[in-house]
C-alpha cells in the first residue's frame, strides 16, 4: 500500500465545557496517508481532530487551518 508519513500543524478554535473560547495553534501531530484510502486533506484533517478530541475537554472546536510536511527518513 502507498503511504506517506506527515507531521500536521493546525490553528484551532475551541470552546471548553466552561463557555470559554479560545484559538490555539498545534503541531507535530504524526499522520499516515494511505494514498488509496482517502485524500490528503481528508487525512490531515481527520488527524487533528482525532489529536483535539483525545488532548482537550471541550463544548466544540473548529479546524480553521492546518498545513502538513512529509517526514523525510535519513538514510
Amino acid at each position: 500500500m502507498r503511504e506517506t508519513n506527515l507531521l500536521v500543524s493546525a490553528d484551532v478554535e475551541m470552546m471548553a465545557c466552561d463557555g470559554e473560547v479560545t484559538d490555539f495553534y498545534v503541531e507535530n501531530i504524526p499522520c499516515i496517508w494511505v494514498w488509496d484510502l482517502s485524500s490528503r486533506e481528508t487525512a490531515e484533517y481527520w488527524a487533528v481532530c482525532d489529536y483535539v478530541n483525545s488532548n482537550y475537554k471541550y463544548d466544540w472546536f473548529s479546524v480553521k487551518s492546518w498545513s502538513a510536511s512529509p517526514i523525510i527518513k535519513e538514510k
